[in-house]
């Protein structure tokens, strides 16, 4: 995340939250905006360690470039927050080293702000992941790891339905769709993810620039939760592979990549869940693979139909999916 150095007045009252609950931080080195000036991103040490403070407060309009701001569109934004805020003192402790999240140490919440405090992942001798064939394998382990672990894993607390695209939270954007075979289709591709037999929990926000690595090591960490919730891993290697691959690459290797996490998940669920057939899963959510395409083309075409994201890949999934349908 790049770092502006100036901090804007929206992040005051955050600022003070902070020095209220955590009063012995010290050494404050840098300030980052989180997304549009929700909150902030704050280095700092703590009893002498390295640590990084998230610290929210949703502002009563959020300004975006490609977003006019609705209530429900609003109300979306400050329910992650709270999502993140749970996921971190309720799950992510529990998760195994294979997929672990950055670690969280401690975690305040009053009226609408709130404040993680995390071990500074650059102090632990990690670096943010690159798109690498190696940290792509890596991140893809951690992908399989995770999704088997949390198979059938309760959401309590967190978004019955994972991803901050799904067609349930996104009627602004559907509504500003023109009409397609897109649009129509949107409501079936969306009941198919949602139906499937095998639902696990999703990281919902999978890109590249959500996960940290050691170098040398297979040791990976996710964060970012916002969005975590019920799903088909199917979708968070959409969204990854989409987040690191080119186009030209995508139709290279997104095959390739797709059949090393289906491996990487069938050793995963045989240690976590010996009892469910990984063949079962795996042919569940490969035949959702054009869907979970589909439904992400659905989302940027009413957000923002010229985004760079769709691209001839995404389109010939859909078409994939509509010769599947015999349409």
């Amino acid at each position: 995340m790049p770092i502006d150095f100036s901090l804007k007045h929206d992040c005051m009252n955050v600022r003070q939250f902070v020095k209220k609950h955590f009063p012995d931080i010290k050494d404050i080195e840098q300030a980052a905006s989180v997304w549009s000036d929700c909150g902030e991103i704050i280095r700092c040490k703590l009893n002498g360690e390295a640590c990084v403070i998230k610290a929210i407060e949703v502002p009563k309009q959020i300004n975006h470039s490609r977003i006019t701001q609705s209530e429900f569109a609003l109300a979306r934004k400050r329910q992650s927050y709270l999502v993140e805020f749970n996921w971190y003192q309720q799950f992510s402790g529990q998760l195994p080293l294979e997929a672990a999240a950055i670690p969280c140490l401690n975690a305040v919440q009053e009226n609408n702000q709130q404040a993680l405090l995390f071990a500074d992942f650059t102090a632990c001798g990690y670096q943010q992941a690159q798109a690498s064939s190696a940290h792509i394998d890596a991140i893809l382990r951690w992908l399989a790891h995770f999704h088997a672990v949390n198979l059938s894993s309760t959401t309590e607390g967190l978004w019955p339905q994972g991803s901050y695209w799904h067609l349930a939270t996104r009627p602004d954007e559907y509504a500003r769709m023109t009409h397609s075979s897109l649009k129509v289709e949107a409501e079936n591709i969306d009941t198919a993810l949602k139906q499937c037999v095998y639902q696990t929990l999703i990281h919902g926000d999978a890109k590249l620039a959500n996960f940290a690595i050691k170098p040398h090591t297979n040791c990976v960490y996710g964060y970012d939760f916002q969005y975590v919730g019920k799903g088909v891993g199917i979708i968070d290697v959409m969204y990854f592979l989409g987040s690191c691959l080119s186009d030209k690459a995508l139709h290279a290797d997104a095959s390739a990549y797709l059949d090393q996490y289906y491996d990487e998940l069938a050793l995963a669920l045989k240690c976590y869940k010996p009892n469910i057939s990984a063949a079962d899963v795996i042919a569940s959510w490969d035949e959702l693979w054009a869907y979970a395409w589909a439904d992400f083309y659905r989302f940027l075409a009413g957000w923002s139909p010229e985004h760079l994201k769709i691209n001839r890949y995404m389109q010939s999934q859909f078409n994939y999916y509509l010769t599947k349908k015999g349409m």
